[in-house]
């Protein structure tokens, strides 16, 4: 019997949780599906990438970000790409920006009539307040799913509370951990990796991993540990800080941590693929985050047998009880009382060894019978098949469960928020609805002017290496930026013409290679911050070429921070405002 095809699709750019939960899918769901698995392909995700397609799936570069909901949102182009490419007869959408992901990806789907599956991972309180332009697109596309899976209980019941009118199947299912989180470590592991830390093996050890950000509250961590220190003795006691963020958030954090004379106590270790043996050495682990969903970080703890302090938020009480860990006040409700009781949870586990081993003894039980990867996999695998059995051969739009007064409204939505930021048409040929409706028909004509202030045409055209539009075009983002034209016919010769303005701060010089088609054309070098044209002329190899991607190359992107010019920390070298087909 053939295997349904599955396309896991996950934003999750970063590679936090939400992207973990999409590796253990895409690992062990081809043994029921044909699976492919989309993501943003980078170093980052290279590793992870490479064991999926070990385990039988097809990888794919999809690079949409829930750090940039523009081009998660209009880049309909890609969404085609992708689903014409993979040609699934179903999706699993494992999403990392509450209901504003992959809307393109969602829209693009149900005017094919592919049923898909969202996993929503996160869903905060004040959801609903934030891009309100896009509010009902976004719920229209949650009505669409054939069903939608909850990481938690908390977030399904939050859920069918702020959008009861959203009919399609839900469900809750809680995360799970890989088995080697269960693995017993070799018998002298701790020592080793407590060791290469610079650790003593009679320290008490708390660690928390997540990556640095205001939402995931180290700063409450630091707090909570001076109380500790005013409070009493913390000698023989140290913080381990696991993860990754901007450089803005870790120097804050570190800066806090420098400020309260904590640094002896505090080790920031940045982002680590060795978190099993970071475990082993810890011996509390510690979450004080805002906002969760159900965080995998605190299933692995608790599979290595680690009592647990974390936020009473979310999906964490369905985790965590009194027999393996400590829930303290959420944050949300005055943050100097969660503080204070983090440093009491921690001068408990500080004063009471013998507990604190039987609650890492009870953790590991609880994660054995509640958090199993076996069950996670059947579980979803079972909705899965539901929904593949379902595929739709309609060739026309579908508004399933929508009226006409409802797809007007839809396009009403998308049309204010893109008037709101004060776009433009598409070369005055297209319109935008029909764009985001009926598909992405964004081949060029010689004439066309693309202007990468609008979001829609942004990100039809620009590809990897761009930051999110802004008044006036766009910046590169990084090293490379790519562009990627398509035409609505073969062309032999074109000349292209470049509106943009580089980033020189004074006594820099920036340099920029143009390479088409695999191939340099030329290099610009710019010593000043001035807004410039400058042409390009292509030559294709082949007759029936109808599409040319740009690479830019840039030699010394460079950050208005590091030249006193603000706390933009973004490495930048132009800002493109147009380009010409001529």
């Amino acid at each position: 019997m053939n295997k349904s095809r599955l396309l896991i699709v996950t934003d999750d750019a970063n590679m936090g949780g939400t992207f973990r939960v999409a590796v253990q899918l895409a690992t062990r769901l081809p043994r029921f599906f044909d699976v492919q698995f989309a993501c943003p392909f980078n170093a980052k995700s290279a590793a992870a990438c490479i064991a999926i397609a070990s385990a039988g799936a097809l990888i794919r570069d999809y690079q949409v970000s829930e750090r940039n909901l523009e081009r998660s949102t209009f880049a309909v182009g890609e969404a085609e790409e992708l689903l014409e490419k993979a040609a699934p007869d179903v999706l699993l959408l494992v999403e990392s920006a509450e209901i504003w992901s992959l809307l393109a990806l969602k829209q693009v789907a149900e005017r094919r009539g592919i049923p898909y599956v969202s996993v929503v991972n996160l869903l905060s309180a004040d959801c609903l307040e934030r891009f309100t332009q896009l509010r009902e697109p976004a719920i229209l596309a949650m009505q669409a799913a054939h069903a939608i899976v909850f990481v938690s209980n908390a977030s399904k019941l939050r859920f069918e509370e702020l959008l009861p009118e959203i009919g399609a199947r839900r469900y809750a299912i809680p995360n799970s951990c890989p088995d080697k989180f269960f693995r017993k470590a070799e018998k002298d592991a701790r020592m080793a990796m407590r060791k290469a830390l610079g650790i003593g093996n009679d320290e008490l050890v708390f660690l928390t991993a997540a990556r640095i950000e205001p939402r995931k509250g180290q700063i409450l961590c630091i707090e909570g540990l001076e109380r500790l220190r005013d409070g009493g003795d913390i000698s023989g006691v140290r913080l381990l800080l696991v993860g990754g963020g901007t450089t803005s958030h870790i120097e804050d954090l570190r800066k806090s941590i420098e400020k309260k004379k904590l640094s002896e106590h505090v080790l920031l270790l940045g982002p680590r693929d060795d978190i099993p043996d970071l475990l082993e050495a810890g011996d509390v682990f510690v979450l004080t985050s805002f906002a969760e969903g159900m965080p995998l970080s605190i299933i692995e703890a608790m599979a290595k047998g680690r009592p647990v302090i974390a936020t009473n938020v979310d999906g964490i009480p369905e985790q965590i009880d009194g027999s393996i860990g400590i829930l303290v006040p959420s944050p949300y409700q005055a943050e100097s009382t969660c503080a204070a009781a983090i440093a009491d949870a921690m001068a408990f586990m500080q004063q009471n060894p013998e507990i604190r081993t039987g609650m890492g003894n009870c953790a590991r039980l609880r994660a054995l019978r509640l958090f199993s990867e076996d069950r996670m996999i059947r579980e979803y695998a079972d909705i899965i098949l539901i929904a593949a059995a379902t595929r739709s051969n309609s060739k026309g739009l579908r508004f399933r469960g929508s009226s006409i007064k409802k797809k007007k409204s839809i396009i009403r939505s998308i049309s204010n928020f893109v008037s709101d930021l004060g776009r433009g048409s598409v070369n005055g040929k297209l319109d935008r609805h029909e764009l985001l409706l009926q598909g992405a028909q964004l081949e060029l004509e010689q004439g066309a002017v693309i202007d990468f202030s609008d979001p829609l045409q942004c990100w039809n055209y620009a590809r990897g290496g761009w930051n999110p539009t802004e008044r006036g075009g766009v910046w590169s983002d990084g090293t490379i930026s790519v562009i990627r034209l398509r035409m609505r016919q073969a062309i032999r010769r074109c000349r292209i013409t470049f509106d943009l303005t580089p980033f020189v701060p004074p006594g820099h010089r920036q340099r920029t290679d143009v390479i088409v088609n695999g191939r340099q054309v030329c290099s610009w070098d710019f010593d000043v911050h001035v807004r410039e044209l400058l042409t390009i002329d292509i030559s294709m190899s082949d007759d029936n070429e109808t599409s040319a991607e740009i690479e830019l190359i840039h030699r010394t992107p460079t950050s208005p921070q590091a030249f006193g010019l603000g706390d933009d920390s973004r490495e930048l070298a132009i800002f493109l405002h147009e380009i010409r087909i001529e």
